[in-house]
């Protein structure tokens, strides 16, 4: 046993290395790409929530973790693209370390390669670079899943408890949580189709399969009530301390009556809210048009993870002596996700692919691993064939992870050409014109930036970014973020002679340019798109008051 539990050391310090690889990865130059609109639109309601102390849930934007997370780090750290984006960084970037939960269900190899896809993935590093609730669910539900696996190995309750937290953590990020627990019933299902399956061939009938399987998690469900119990008080204290409106939550503490109310807040009214928007609400959109748009991003990014992932479930569930749970309940995890998200979203984004590639990252695990070991033996009888044809896989993953990864996160992370780009992402490089920007807004006195034209205009500047807000305010997103950390002054005209305080900054789409081009004499003009396309905006400078800046 003893060199066993050697090794398995040496395993966990190789873990522990991808993982520090995979925050380096996510942290480097984590601020530079320019926010996306949606990205934009939970910041500037973040920095709101900051100023004012009042917050709600609202459906649209997800749940409520960015929100308490940001407020605090925006608070005590600082306001930036980089500060906003850490919290899923670093959840991303641990994630590698989730595979060691799994230690006992696969091999040494098959753990370190769950982490190595969960670090080096092109869509799992773009989206761990970017401030959204994806990753976040995703990786907390793959660790409600690692828990409960450590959980029936062990007996032990903290296992219990921590898959508790992580599912409560799950539910405040994303509502998709919810159709988590579907999939997993119908996993769970499918499992125990399994044995009622094999049942004649170990003697036994399907109703006899059955009636054991339901005998022991009758007697599991009553030996260990108390503790479950426990964690059920344990989840809805989590939910509560999430979803409760601020500042009711604190007032509740000094006035005890205001606890019902904050608690129904906190969950009835959060479910109903949930309810209208993403169960009635209805987000009629071709199936087959978001299904293919999830395969075609797939094919860019992920194609062989998700061919080795097909692989290693049906060489476990055909070839081995007894299919492995694990691999194949988070095969149908994966791939019920993949099906599934094109009919429930009511965008096609490739944010959506997270969801399947976390499950995924375990059954692909096991089809490298075959690769790996026919490769081996292809070697050792001088198969030159099999051994060309193990390096050529082996190349394309590294070329994949590798040179996809880089030219997604690093090179191009904001290009139209970019598979993992979604159209509310700006195409220009924005970044020194922001800087300008909140440069000039810090040395003027009066309206800082003018919105001008009808896309932009809105009746009462005071007003018009309170939820669900002005559409002509939700235009202006993501400058709006940029423009609200910097404490920047805004207005609006919708005519020239609406210009009247020779503002330092003015905005307008590019059918305005000539019209603007001739009253702002002294103003330099800088055009970019501010979604990845068909939004080309001016932006019309000071150029004495900028010069002035530099100085």
């Amino acid at each position: 046993m003893a060199p066993r539990r050697f090794y398995r050391r040496h395993v966990l310090v190789a873990l522990v290395a991808i993982t520090v690889f995979a925050l380096f990865l996510r942290y480097v130059s984590l601020g530079w790409r320019v926010f996306h609109w949606d990205e934009a639109r939970v910041g500037y309601w973040t920095l709101r929530y900051l100023e004012t102390g009042v917050w709600e849930y609202r459906a649209i934007v997800h749940g409520p973790l960015l929100f308490h997370v940001n407020e605090i780090l925006f608070g005590f750290v600082g306001k930036s693209d980089t500060i906003a984006r850490a919290i899923v960084a670093t959840v991303g970037g641990l994630l590698p370390l989730s595979a060691w939960l799994f230690r006992s269900k696969l091999r040494d190899v098959e753990v370190l390669v769950v982490g190595l896809f969960l670090a080096l993935n092109p869509v799992m590093l773009y989206y761990s670079r970017f401030m959204r609730n994806d990753v976040l669910v995703a990786g907390f539900s793959l660790l409600v899943v690692g828990f409960a696996v450590r959980l029936l190995e062990t007996k032990r309750y903290r296992y219990l408890y921590a898959g508790v937290l992580a599912l409560g953590l799950a539910f405040g990020t994303k509502e998709i949580a919810l159709v988590y627990l579907g999939i997993w019933g119908g996993a769970l299902l499918l499992l125990l189709d399994h044995r009622l399956f094999v049942a004649r061939e170990r003697g036994s009938s399907w109703w006899q399969t059955a009636q054991a399987v339901g005998l022991r998690i009758y007697r599991a469900l009553k030996k260990h009530r108390r503790a479950l119990g426990f964690g059920g008080i344990e989840f809805l204290v989590v939910i509560v301390l999430l979803y409760a409106p601020r500042p009711d939550l604190y007032q509740a503490f000094d006035d005890p009556t205001k606890i019902p109310g904050v608690l129904e807040a906190a969950t009835i009214s959060s479910a109903e809210k949930l309810v209208d928007l993403w169960i009635q609400g209805g987000h009629e959109h071709s199936y087959i048009a978001y299904l293919t748009d999830a395969l075609e991003t797939t094919a860019a990014a992920s194609l062989l993870l998700v061919g080795f992932a097909l692989l290693g479930f049906l060489y476990d569930r055909y070839t081995g002596e007894e299919p492995r749970d694990l691999v194949s309940f988070s095969f149908y995890w994966g791939a019920t996700v993949f099906l599934l998200y094109p009919a429930i979203t009511d965008i096609s984004a490739p944010w959506s692919l997270v969801h399947a590639i976390v499950p995924l990252t375990i059954p692909a695990a096991v089809g490298l691993r075959i690769v790996l070991e026919h490769g081996f033996t292809a070697w050792e009888t001088e198969d030159r064939v099999g051994t060309a044809i193990t390096v050529l896989l082996l190349l394309a993953v590294v070329g994949q992870m590798g040179f996809v990864g880089a030219q997604t996160s690093f090179l191009s992370p904001q290009s139209g050409d970019n598979s993992l780009v979604q159209y509310g992402q700006p195409a220009g490089h924005l970044q020194g014109t922001i800087a300008d920007i909140e440069a000039l807004a810090q040395d003027n006195g009066g309206t800082d930036i003018l919105f001008y034209g009808d896309h932009f205009a809105v009746p009462d500047e005071s007003v018009a970014d309170q939820y669900p807000a002005n559409s002509n305010w939700l235009n202006r997103l993501p400058l709006a973020w940029y423009f609200e950390r910097s404490d920047a002054t805004t207005d609006s005209a919708t005519t020239p002679d609406g210009i009247t305080d020779e503002p330092p900054v003015v905005i307008s789409r590019v059918e305005h340019y000539s019209e603007l081009n001739a009253q702002l004499e002294g103003y330099e003009a800088r055009t970019y798109e501010i979604t990845s396309s068909g939004t080309e905006t001016i932006v019309f400078l000071d150029k004495t008051a900028l010069n002035n800046t530099q100085t």
